[in-house]
């Protein structure tokens, strides 16, 4: 057999699953496989923050991830009462996160739930098949063929194991490789793994414990003279303990790897006395050799990509390693799902390793330091948790993740633009530099905070991340000030008229009803003081079947619908002025990629024509000259 498809993913894990998500926004054709013949059953990772929890909601299938998932909304810090220091005593208790970091706090759930949260939308959307008990034999690339658009210069062969079937040769376009730690293709390709393991080896187990310790049900850290344990409290009635179970010297082989579940109780016990512990059901376990390790590469010609435990590896301890992968797909997948539909510019590709492998390499020094904290025994820093843990909180939660400058974010490097002249030479560049002074509540790079606002057209109070959605689209975010004085009028409408211009130049003919970008307004003024059809179409785009698009436009007046608002408002939240306003472009990933003033249209049409591919017209359009 020999098939063509524009994008093969290898492994359906988190990062698979998340690709693939992606590729089901995009009319594109995908192929998902995986070597095992079921999901992940118990165990494993078990952590999800509150940017992966946010981007799930983008895919809205937070519900049913949350459904079952505990919530982590206390820490507690345990350290050897001063008393008696053979016994451990609460030192500090403290919020798991600020009120304001996020609208999903950061909860607990195991890895198998959370793939079959995914599998679920998978099956909804019908795009794409996940392929079980089926491996990858054989990859090899053209590289003569890759810097063609229409090419595909990958060829692998992949066999499925469970009914015998002869192997089958693929030509793919594209090829991520999410296959974990012991990545497959990873090794296809010779892409290093850079960093090194350490000789700290710790237990992990799911049980359900039966204990007189008070904070059971809260997670905690334990510092005790006899060693650590971090506890995390899980769905249906479980508890994972992370047990330190010592440390070999280098060549030394460690018993610790053949630890049986009552060899780490028996450790747990020691560190939590004088408080008891014992279980009747273990769910999992397993033993972790603490190590850091990050891949050289994170892709290949731009052609092939790989994401999550492929090319980072860490201490489990931390609650990582499924989050910062799910993390690494969602950055990739609106990427390649724009360039094979034709929207984007291929060159927006190099940006994944560039932002990525920033991230990675950040998490591993992170790592390092609790790896440091957590083997160590007690310590200022475990004394002092909550002024500790500010240190590296938000960065752990994901949503202090920062992209740029480049190609996408425009920040203090300007973005440069060649117009040729008529023999082609370069003859002058256009820069576009954003001004963060005018939304000093959002970060260029950062993801766009949720704030409520109110529909103008239903007076329904609203997140700003519910019109959000994953679908692949970049935005336009204009606080339009107050559209009751004269002025803010006349640049909002005329904004609307260049937006409305560089909105048609990236729609699509047949193939693609909609523009790659969509224009919201938010005012600051009352909801009531004017009719949301007397502005710009751009504002209220116009449907032949549907009619108007009345959930485009909002006001700044969640106080007015909803008392529990009152003190909520998103312009001060976001840090722009109530009378001038200003415009953020935001990427399909939710990432701020540029602040403007309203009267600097022409640099955001000058953002994205270095960004998106003016949309080709269909033969229909060609011959009745219609959509100029």
């Amino acid at each position: 057999m020999e098939s063509f498809t524009d994008l093969l993913i290898v492994g359906a894990g988190p990062a698979g699953l998340m690709l693939a998500a992606w590729a089901s926004q995009f009319n594109v054709s995908a192929r998902l496989i995986d070597n095992q013949a079921e999901r992940t059953g118990s165990g494993h990772a078990d952590g999800l923050h509150s940017r992966t929890l946010e981007i799930l909601d983008s895919f809205d299938v937070v519900d049913g991830v949350l459904k079952d998932a505990y919530r982590v909304n206390e820490l507690a810090s345990w350290n050897p009462d001063p008393h008696n220091p053979n016994y451990v005593k609460r030192t500090a208790r403290l919020a798991a996160q600020p009120h304001d970091l996020s609208r999903f706090p950061q909860v607990s759930l195991n890895q198998g739930l959370t793939e079959q949260v995914l599998l679920d939308y998978l099956d909804r959307t019908g795009r794409v098949r996940l392929e079980r008990s089926t491996r990858p034999e054989s990859l090899v690339v053209d590289d003569g063929l890759c810097d063609s658009d229409e090419a595909h210069p990958i060829t692998l062969t992949i066999r499925n194991t469970a009914n015998g079937c002869a192997a089958e040769t693929v030509r793919a376009k594209y090829v991520v490789g999410c296959d974990g730690a012991h990545s497959w293709v990873r090794k296809q390709l010779g892409i290093r793994m850079e960093g090194e393991h350490t000789n700290k080896h710790f237990g992990v187990m799911d049980i359900v414990p039966l204990t007189d310790f008070p904070d059971i049900r809260l997670s905690c850290i334990i510092h005790s003279n006899c060693g650590s344990i971090m506890t995390v409290p899980r769905e249906h009635r479980l508890v994972r303990l992370y047990v330190q179970l010592g440390e070999t010297k280098a060549g030394e082989r460690s018993s610790a790897q053949s630890a049986t579940p009552q060899t780490i109780l028996d450790q747990a016990r020691s560190v939590m006395r004088p408080y008891s512990l014992d279980f009747r059901i273990c769910d999992w376990q397993s033993v972790y050799t603490i190590g850091q390790r990050v891949a050289s590469r994170f892709s290949y010609r731009d052609r092939i990509f790989l994401c999550g435990d492929a090319v980072h590896t860490h201490s489990p301890m931390m609650g990582q390693g499924m989050n910062v992968s799910m993390q690494d797909s969602f950055n990739l997948g609106w990427k390649l799902g724009s360039v094979l539909e034709g929207s984007a510019k291929r060159e927006i590709l190099t940006t994944y390793e560039a932002e990525r492998r920033s991230i990675a390499l950040q998490l591993i020094e992170l790592d390092r330091e609790m790896a440091e904290f957590y083997s160590h025994g007690p310590s200022e820093q475990s004394r002092e948790y909550q002024k500790y843990r500010e240190g590296f909180g938000r960065f752990l939660s994901g949503v202090a993740v920062k992209y740029g400058p480049g190609q996408l974010v425009s920040q203090s490097l300007s973005i440069t633009k060649a117009k040729s002249s008529t023999n082609g030479a370069a003859c002058s560049h256009a820069s576009v530099t954003s001004d963060p002074e005018r939304a000093k509540g959002v970060t260029i790079g950062q993801r766009m905070p949720s704030l409520k606002v109110v529909c103008q057209a239903e007076a329904n109070v609203i997140h700003l991340a519910d019109v959000l959605p994953s679908n692949g689209r970049w935005r336009v975010v204009v606080f339009a000030g107050d559209l009751t004085t004269p002025q803010q009028w006349e640049k909002t409408q005329a904004l609307g008229e260049l937006l409305g211009k560089v909105c048609r130049r990236y729609t699509g003919g047949a193939e693609r009803t909609h523009s790659a970008i969509e224009v919201l307004l938010i005012h600051s003024g009352a909801r009531t003081a004017f009719d949301i059809l007397r502005l710009h179409d751009v504002y209220h785009p116009w449907d032949e079947t549907l009619g108007w698009d009345y959930w485009k436009v909002f006001a700044d007046d969640a106080g007015s619908m909803d008392p529990g608002c009152k003190d909520s408002q998103a312009y001060h939240g976001y840090g722009v002025d109530m009378h001038t306003g200003c415009v953020v472009v935001l990427r399909p990933d939710h990432h701020v990629s540029y602040i403007g003033s309203l009267e600097d249209g022409k640099d955001i049409s000058t953002f994205f024509e270095g960004v998106l591919l003016p949309q080709r017209k269909s033969q229909h359009e060609v011959n009745d000259g219609s959509n100029p």
